[in-house]
């Protein structure tokens, strides 16, 4: 008989520099527990507090610190496909997800997914303020939320589909009005190696083009990632992967990968 294949090895990709650490933290204790169990995993985590990054202690992962500069808002997402395509030869998992730093693992992510099926090699996820259930579902979520339903009807009707589109036909974030299908979101991405890497590159050089002509796109990186899904093909994955506590257009998903709620503090 002949043996399994070996479980993907994975890397997590992940920014975190001044407080974001310490949510990074609870995060790949989550991620070492939960995120594809029996694989070999790595957490390339871009920080300006390299040593107290590789000082987690965690059962099965390792840290791969690289230094950055303390980013703020908006460099910190902004620029975020540039630093990870400067540091592609240290990236070199069979799988690759990105992660944000204020995330964390609730069950086990991996043995559902099957990254060698994925259309395009690259996984994305529907955003979770803009992902609505099935008919029976939204027109009782339309019914007991009627801001909800009068939202998407102008949306629809205006913008041409719920999301936070960038508008401006000067970004090459920009996404035609008839293209605005699907909206997914910057906080979890995931990939196969090499397709990942090639979007991240295309992504840091569209970005960078925006920035050397005074443009910053609405919605920065996850601006940029929309465009990416309106142009190119990608397996959809549930807003479960990316889940918001407390939203009534997902009470009927269970959570696998949850954003922490920060209060106050500008996220996104």
């Amino acid at each position: 008989m002949a043996e399994a294949p070996a479980p993907p090895s994975v890397g997590v990709l992940t920014i975190a520099t001044n407080r974001y650490l310490d949510y990074w933290k609870v995060m790949a204790a989550s991620a070492d527990r939960h995120l594809f169990p029996g694989s070999r995993l790595a957490l390339h985590v871009f920080t300006d507090r390299p040593d107290d990054a590789r000082a987690t202690a965690l059962e099965r992962a390792t840290v791969d610190a690289i230094e950055i500069d303390p980013l703020g808002w908006p460099d910190a997402t902004l620029l975020r496909y540039e630093i990870f395509d400067a540091s592609r030869d240290r990236l070199l998992e069979d799988v690759l997800i990105h992660l944000d730093a204020d995330m964390l693992v609730e069950r086990d992510v991996g043995p559902e997914l099957a990254p060698d099926t994925w259309r395009g090699g690259i996984a994305l996820v529907r955003h979770p303020g803009f992902r609505r259930p099935g008919l029976a579902r939204r027109a009782a979520l339309y019914a007991t939320n009627p801001r909800i339903a009068a939202s998407d009807a102008r949306a629809t009707w205006h913008v041409g589909g719920i999301g936070s589109w960038e508008q401006d036909e000067r970004s090459r974030a920009f996404v035609p009005r008839e293209a605005r299908r699907t909206y997914v979101c910057g906080g979890t991405w995931m990939g196969q190696r090499a397709p990942l890497h090639a979007m991240i590159h295309e992504l840091a050089t569209r970005t960078r083009e925006d920035l050397d002509e005074g443009r910053i796109a609405v919605w920065h990186d996850e601006s940029h990632l929309n465009w990416f899904a309106s142009t190119h093909d990608f397996e959809l994955l549930g807003s479960d992967y990316c889940f918001a506590p407390g939203f009534a257009n997902l009470a009927d998903l269970t959570p696998r990968i949850v954003a922490v709620d920060k209060g106050d503090e500008r996220t996104r």
